[in-house]
């Protein structure tokens, strides 16, 4: 019985966890607008916002992003970036492991990404959260140096329309 039970939990666990799919990725589509705060690679200290505008495109490949913002001096800044899924893979900006996921439906969601590289030319480990909602999203990037024990928030970008 014990073992019949834990077999019907599992499978509404399965059935209450769905996986993140490219129709996730449409509540991206179309103009946002907001802000990046990021701590200034030379100091590791100082807090820095730019006002941000981001123009997403949804399509089967996932979603393309051009964020355009505005720099202290008055000059605006162009990038451009991708959310994918691909074969159960995330790549937003680079490749990410899922670590967690709470979906509640298509334009509700928040996943927990985990990754490992460099930041600030030192090996670090990173988490990106994030938030999604038809009204606003956002993304926070958290970095751990190598023999350090704590993660710190190296940017935030907040979007609403």
């Amino acid at each position: 019985m014990k073992i019949l039970a834990s077999l019907v939990c599992l499978c509404l666990g399965l059935v209450l966890t769905p996986n993140l799919t490219n129709q996730h990725l449409k509540v991206y589509n179309g103009e946002w607008e907001g802000s990046l705060t990021y701590l200034n690679y030379g100091d590791d200290e100082t807090l820095v916002t730019l006002p941000m505008r981001v123009e997403a495109e949804h399509s089967e490949k996932g979603v393309e992003f051009k964020y355009f913002f505005t720099e202290p001096g008055g000059r605006i800044e162009k990038r451009t970036d991708r959310f994918r899924i691909k074969k159960d893979k995330i790549y937003y900006n680079g490749y990410w492991e899922l670590e967690s996921t709470d979906i509640k439906s298509l334009d509700e969601w928040t996943l927990e990404l985990v990754s490992e590289g460099k930041d600030n030319n030192r090996k670090a480990s990173f988490r990106k959260i994030v938030k999604v909602s038809a009204d606003e999203i956002t993304i926070k990037k958290m970095v751990r140096y190598d023999g350090t024990d704590d993660y710190f928030m190296r940017n935030s970008y907040v979007f609403n329309r």
